[in-house]
């Protein structure tokens, strides 16, 4: 329904209404209305003729500033309410209320909508429905009108009166303690006046309704909205013939004085209900006024209410040049802690107010010496205890020098960790990346890769074009490092002119492919230091494998950069397997395992096979001794045995862990394949330097991870062989239990 909002009104019965007319001159309404039978000669010319300013004044007497003031803001307010009144005295005249109610009821007439005075204009100038946050402004003029009311009325009557003329018949809308006809007649016959009028008359959202349409809008909301029986009187009312405007409100003036309607009006020594944004016991003043925490009171409105000492520090602003005018976040220059400036719809003062959350945020604003400074802001809402948004607090606490501080260690952290040169990660931090990149990917089962690169001939650089045009060229590497590099990758500057990537979750194909990028990029960039003359790099790229730590991953990357500087240079090498072979793990049933374990002298033993030739496959165990620091004890023809102590080996529980040094011999013998090709056969033992040893609860785990190992770096495969095996048959106790010799199985 188009009306007013939430209205109250009570249905009409004959107690409601005195048992005679009161003829007392004394009381100004009881004769308001002497209707004449003759026309009147005087005409109105405008909406506010001499007559209706006289009525006005005479009406509320000193109080019709109040008045003037809500037709300066908003005529067409001011218009509605003056119809209302009038109407509403009519009506009273004809149900003969007591002179009382008829004065008070014409006075909440005109001063209904006073509240209006506090809406922004473009919200009553606004010609289509309302957005939410001016909805909220809207509602909140009726508070805003009791409000101004209390402060200047005497008594509760006429604000009551008001009040309850936005309560519902049926008390379904609002929070209000009375219903039905514990309302008071003249509240309920104001609300429906007061609908009345809005229906019909020409809105600036709306056109004007019909007389019989507004009737029918009256009647079906009756005994809901409205009290039924007195929108029925009203309607009868309003079908039969009025008297002419001029004519009832010149005998309304024949009985009116100033005198008597100042009656309403005085101060309120009583302290009528004050604002409840205003009202502060002197103590909490005080804690606002004195908390070093800058504080800000702003209303519904967006007005600002109050401005603590620490603010007028924080801001450079007084107190008194803020105070009563509207926040606008340009008000402090207000940006984000990123420094972008913060617009009216992303203010966070005016979004806590439309919707009623409060937050904390880290803005910067302009200080009183014009610079701009961090602060956290923590914006709080304010709700009255009908439920009703009052505004919001906004509390400032200066930090920026906890960001400064902030800063500080930022730069500390970032300078040393850093390469003062090319700004890339330093070797120090490299390898803690590096370490932690193959326990996390080791325990994950996932693969991970590490290119080591370097400037080709760059002391010829340094020679020919000077140091200065070195430090450049290092420089423009790094930039192209960064700048190919996917945004996970770790770029380090290893040491002088070698490079390190960190290639996380990436395998040997995909770390190439990105080494023959940068490769192919620095080849193709002309290098202004150098004269527009090209620069190259070398590259080595390897996936880690089963076994590996982090010496031995980055030892195997820098033996594919030797590899390829041997090759000439500009080339990219890539060494390993990776981790597609799968785990090797104990083939045995459990049964066997449980009944008859392995030699204790022996931890390990394989037989494998790779498909390369036997002088490659020396090559690739001369490349993981030197990826394991490993010492070689003897070497012939056909076998190799070497030490690996266990400070280079995984998985070492505890620093007071003892080192358990393990013994690997390996023995080759030439095969041919299935294409002719020659291929290689190695038999792998591993067993521990010392008899105790094989005690040490991690021994056989340790020697599982060499092996895994040793089989990624020779590309090999297990191989049972059958001869071999026959050659490791030997009595036990289970063959001489049951008389059959039994195959030694290998752990």
């Amino acid at each position: 329904m188009a009306t007013e909002p939430p209205h109250n009104s009570g249905s009409f019965d004959a107690t409601d209404v005195p048992p005679g007319p009161v003829d007392d001159p004394i009381h100004t309404i009881s004769n308001l209305i002497a209707w004449a039978d003759e026309p009147s000669e005087e005409t109105v010319d405008d909406e506010f003729g001499e007559a209706d300013n006289q009525l006005i004044q005479v009406s509320l007497g000193i109080a019709s500033g109040l008045f003037y003031s809500l037709q300066a803001k908003h005529f067409p307010t001011a218009s509605h309410s003056l119809r209302v009144a009038k109407l509403c005295s009519r009506w009273a005249a004809i149900l003969d209320l007591e002179a009382y109610q008829r004065d008070q009821l014409e006075v909440a007439a005109l001063l209904h909508d006073i509240g209006k005075m506090g809406v922004p204009d473009y919200v009553l100038a606004c010609p289509g429905k309302l957005a939410a946050e001016e909805q909220l402004l809207m509602d909140r003029s009726q508070d805003i009108g009791l409000e101004i009311l209390s402060a200047c009325c005497d008594g509760e009557e006429i604000v009551d009166l008001i009040r309850f003329n936005y309560a519902w018949f049926n008390g379904t809308h609002g929070n209000y303690n009375l219903k039905g006809k514990d309302i008071p007649i003249e509240a309920r016959m104001l609300a429906i006046v007061d609908a009345f009028d809005s229906m019909t008359v020409d809105q600036i959202f709306r056109r004007a309704r019909s007389t019989e349409r507004a009737f029918a809008e009256l009647f079906s909301y009756a005994g809901t909205q409205f009290d039924p029986d007195l929108v029925s009187n009203f309607c009868e009312m309003m079908s039969h013939p009025l008297p002419t405007e001029a004519q009832s409100t010149r005998n309304w003036l024949r009985v009116l004085s100033p005198e008597h309607a100042n009656k309403h009006w005085r101060v309120n020594q009583q302290g009528a209900n004050p604002s409840k944004l205003r009202s502060q016991a002197p103590f909490q003043d005080s804690l606002v006024r004195h908390i070093h925490d800058a504080v800000v009171f702003i209303d519904i409105n967006l007005q600002i209410l109050g401005w603590n000492q620490a603010a007028e520090r924080l801001t450079g602003l007084t107190r008194d040049a803020v105070e009563g005018h509207y926040w606008t976040s340009e008000l402090l220059g207000l940006a984000d802690h990123q420094g972008r400036k913060i617009t009216s719809e992303t203010d966070p003062v005016r979004v806590a107010i439309a919707a009623g959350t409060q937050g904390m945020h880290r803005l910067s604003i302009r200080n009183a010496a014009g610079k701009f400074v961090t602060v956290t802001a923590h914006i709080v809402p304010v709700v009255g205890e009908d439920g009703k948004n009052l505004g919001t607090t906004i509390q400032m606490h200066d930090t920026s020098g906890v960001e400064s501080l902030e800063e500080q260690i930022q730069s500390l952290h970032y300078r040393a960790t850093r390469d003062p040169l090319t700004g890339l990660v330093n070797r120090a931090e490299m390898d803690r990346g590096l370490i932690d990149m193959v326990e996390r990917h080791t325990t994950i089962g996932r693969s991970c890769s590490v290119i080591i690169c370097d400037i080709d001939f760059f002391k010829k650089i340094n020679d020919t074009f000077g140091h200065q045009a070195g430090d450049e060229a290092l420089i423009s590497f790094a930039n192209l490092l960064q700048m190919d590099a996917r945004s996970a990758d770790i770029c380090a500057r290893y040491g002088g002119e070698e490079f390190v990537v960190l290639c996380p979750s990436c395998n040997n194909e995909e770390a190439a492919l990105l080494a023959e990028k940068i490769r192919s990029d620095l080849a193709a960039m002309p290098q202004s230091a150098l004269g527009g003359k090209n620069m190259t790099a070398s590259f080595g790229v390897t996936e880690i494998q089963r076994g590996d730590t982090a010496d031995s991953i980055l030892n195997r990357a820098d033996r594919a950069l030797l590899q390829s500087k041997e090759m000439g240079r500009n080339i990219v090498t890539q060494i390993g397997n990776g981790l597609k072979e799968p785990a090797i793990g104990d083939r045995r049933g459990w049964f066997t395992r449980l009944i008859a374990p392995a030699e204790p002298e022996v931890l390990l033993k394989r037989a494998m096979k790779t498909k390369v030739p036997l002088n490659l496959a020396a090559e690739k165990i001369r490349g993981f001794v030197a990826d394991h620091r490993a010492e070689v004890l003897n070497v012939s023809d056909e076998s190799i045995k070497i030490m690996v102590d266990g400070e280079s080996l995984p998985l070492q529980r505890r620093v007071a862990d003892r080192a358990v040094p393990l013994i690997i011999e390996l023995r080759f013998s030439p095969i041919t394949g299935e294409n002719g090709g020659q291929h290689t056969m190695v038999q792998i033992s591993i067993s521990p330097r010392r008899n105790r040893d094989r005690r040490k609860r991690d021994a056989i785990e340790r020697a599982r991870h060499l092996l895994m190992s040793l089989q990624s770096y020779m590309v090999a495969y297990e191989f049972v062989d059958t001869t071999i095996a026959a050659e490791e048959e030997q009595p036990t106790w289970w063959s001489k239990l049951w008389g059959k010799p039994r195959k030694v199985e290998s752990r």
